[in-house]
C-alpha cells in the first residue's frame, strides 16, 4: 500500500472528479518529458541515461512550476528508458542522444522496413514474439532491454517519488494497439500498402496480437498507484486512414483494449495524435465517464465537446508550437478562448501531445496560471 500526503489525496480527489465530471474548476497538468535539461545544469543525454539522475531533475523541475502556479498532475513521468520502451512497442531503431545524435538533441524513431513478407502469417503462427524476437536486436542493444526491466522493477519506488512530491501521475502504462506496432515495424508507405492488399491478413494477426494484450492486462498483479495508462493513437487517426480502413483495423483494437483497462479499474487514456474529428462520435461508444482523450491541438476540441458532451474528459489542447514561439500572453488567450467555449467540465489543461524541448519556461507556467483562474 502506498503512502500518501494530505497534498496528494487532494489532487488526486480533484483529477478523479474531473474524469467523473463533477469538478468545478479546470484541472491543470504538466507534460514535458524532455523540457528539464533545457532549463537545467544537465544534458539531455545525461538526463535520459542516468535514470537516478534523471527522475531527480524531473520533480526538481516541476517543482519549479509548481511554486509559481500549482500543478495539480503530471500527465507522463519521467521516461526512464524510454529507448527501450519505444523500441518494444514501434518495432523501430529510436536514435538517442549523446549516441547516434548530439548530446540536447531529442530522440528520433528511425523507422524502416523490418516486418518482412511472411511475418504476418509467422504472428498468426506463433504469436508476435516470433517476429519481435528477431526485430528488437536489430534496433537496440538487448543490453537495454534488460535494464528496462530492472528499472520498472523499481516502478512502486518510483511512484512513491512522485507521490511524496505531491503529483498524481496520470500514464503509468504504455499499451500500443496492434495497428500502431505493425506500422512501425513494416513502415508506414508499405504497412499502408498491406492495409488495402491485405487487410484480412492484417487483421487476423492483429487479432492474435489483440489477444496476447488483453491477457497480459487481465492476469497482471492490481498496482494500487495506477490511475490510468496510456493507449496510443498515431498512424491510426482518423486524418491518416480511410474509414474502411479504421473502422476495421483500428477502432476495434482500441476499443478492446479500453474496455480491458476499465474492467481492472485503470482510466484508459487515448493519446489521438493528428485529426480524429471524423469519427468522434464512436468513443459514445465507450463507458461514459471512464476515459480521457488527450488530444494534440489537430482534433477540433470544440467539435468533440458538442459530439461528445460530457462522456468523456478531455485533456490538452495547447499546441506544441505555441509553447515555442508565442508569448505567454498569446498562450493564456489561446486557453481562455478555449475554455470559454467548452467550459471546465471534464477538462484536464495541458500541452497537446507532449511540449517540446524548446518550451519557454514562461508558457509552461501560463498553463497552470489559466487553470487557476478557472
Amino acid at each position: 500500500m502506498m503512502k500518501t500526503n494530505p497534498i496528494y489525496d487532494e489532487r488526486l480527489k480533484k483529477v478523479q472528479a474531473c474524469i467523473n465530471h463533477e469538478n468545478e474548476h479546470v484541472v491543470g497538468c504538466y507534460m514535458g518529458q524532455a523540457v528539464p535539461p533545457t532549463y537545467s545544469d544537465i544534458s539531455l543525454a545525461k538526463y535520459m541515461s542516468d535514470t537516478e539522475v534523471g527522475l531527480k531533475y524531473y520533480i526538481e523541475f516541476v517543482n519549479r512550476i509548481n511554486t509559481i502556479a500549482p500543478v495539480d498532475c503530471i500527465n507522463f513521468a519521467y521516461p526512464g528508458a524510454h529507448q527501450a520502451a519505444l523500441s518494444l512497442i514501434w518495432w523501430s531503431k529510436v536514435k538517442m542522444p549523446g549516441e547516434e545524435l548530439g548530446e540536447n538533441d531529442i530522440w528520433q524513431v528511425d523507422e524502416k522496413k523490418l516486418i518482412q513478407d511472411g511475418d504476418y502469417e509467422l504472428i498468426i503462427k506463433e504469436g508476435s514474439a516470433a517476429v519481435m524476437n528477431r526485430i528488437l536486436p536489430q534496433i537496440i542493444d538487448m543490453k537495454k532491454i534488460e535494464q528496462f526491466f530492472e528499472y520498472h522493477a523499481k516502478d512502486e519506488m518510483i511512484a512513491q517519488q512522485y507521490i511524496d512530491a505531491g503529483y498524481p501521475v496520470l500514464n503509468s502504462g504504455l499499451i500500443c494497439p496492434p495497428f500502431e506496432t505493425l506500422c512501425g515495424g513494416r513502415s508506414m508507405t508499405a504497412f499502408f500498402m498491406d492495409c488495402y492488399k491485405k487487410p484480412d491478413l492484417i487483421k487476423e494477426a492483429q487479432n492474435v496480437m489483440l489477444e496476447e494484450q488483453l491477457k497480459m492486462i487481465a492476469t497482471r498483479p492490481d498496482r494500487d498507484y495506477v490511475i490510468g495508462e496510456w493507449i496510443g493513437g498515431w498512424r491510426g487517426a482518423s486524418g491518416l486512414v480511410s474509414p474502411k480502413i479504421w473502422d476495421n483495423l483500428v477502432w476495434p483494437y482500441m476499443y478492446k483494449l479500453a474496455l480491458a483497462l476499465i474492467e481492472r479499474g485503470i482510466t484508459p487514456i487515448l493519446h489521438l495524435d493528428q485529426n480524429w474529428d471524423r469519427d468522434l462520435e464512436r468513443f459514445l461508444e465507450l463507458p461514459e465517464n471512464k476515459c480521457i482523450i488527450n488530444t494534440d491541438g489537430m482534433t477540433d476540441l470544440r467539435k468533440a465537446r458538442k459530439v461528445l458532451g460530457n462522456h468523456v474528459a478531455f485533456m490538452g489542447d495547447v499546441p506544441s508550437q505555441m509553447l515555442t514561439v508565442s508569448t505567454p500572453d498569446e498562450v493564456k488567450d489561446y486557453i481562455r478562448r478555449l475554455l470559454d467555449d467548452i467550459g471546465v467540465k471534464g477538462v484536464i489543461l495541458a500541452a497537446g501531445c507532449d511540449a517540446p524541448t524548446g518550451s519557454k519556461f514562461e508558457n509552461l507556467v501560463a498553463i497552470h496560471e489559466v487553470a487557476q483562474e478557472y
